[in-house]
């Protein structure tokens, strides 16, 4: 046996394990990040849901990060409760799509063909809109930095701030300049 050659073995459980530690940490931050954002959405609408109780509220859609490959056939009551990541009140227009973290993703390299992972993102809130037969609406927080609302830009012939992005046929803004918009932006009212 040859005693000059040197082998270098990597240690696959401890990679394993590594990466099984950083998918629970994102899947609490996601977590996080949902609920923060349904308390912010239940604050802003207060008012209007507080009027019409039997819409409902917002809330975290229970399992909402494991239903993306899932092949069941819901009813249609069932389906708009379990599409996307927030069950919304009952006359609310969009569907909503939240991611929390995902601070890797550098919008620069959009402008060079597109960002796969975005697209991914933007996909998912289409599909979502689609069989809810809602708009859809992806948001978006990363570590440290604004919250976004990604929508489609043809909802929003004039953006209601000096600040915005057009990424394939979505605008980006400000979430919170979102909210600012009147209650009939985002719900079929009475």
């Amino acid at each position: 046996m040859n005693e000059d050659l040197d082998f270098e073995i990597d240690d696959i459980i401890e990679e394993a394990e590594t990466k099984q530690k950083r998918k629970k940490k994102s899947g609490k931050k996601g977590k996080r990040v949902e609920l923060e954002l349904v308390k912010r959405l239940n604050e802003r609408f207060a008012d209007l849901l507080e009027k019409h109780p039997d819409w409902g509220q917002f809330s975290r859609s229970v399992g909402s990060g494991n239903r993306w490959g899932q092949r069941v056939h819901l009813s249609k009551a069932a389906t708009d409760t379990y599409a996307g990541d927030i069950t919304c009140p009952t006359n609310f227009l969009f569907s909503l799509e939240s991611k929390g973290g995902y601070n890797e993703i550098d919008v620069f390299t959009a402008f060079d063909g597109g960002h796969r992972e975005l697209d991914a993102f933007l996909e998912q809130a289409e599909h979502d809109g689609t069989r809810t037969n809602r708009k859809p609406m992806l948001i978006w927080k990363k570590d440290r930095k604004l919250r976004l609302a990604f929508i489609k830009k043809h909802e929003l012939e004039q953006p209601n701030t000096e600040y915005f992005m057009f990424y394939r046929d979505w605008l980006a803004l400000d979430f919170e300049n979102l909210m600012a918009l009147g209650d009939e932006f985002f719900f079929e009212l009475p």
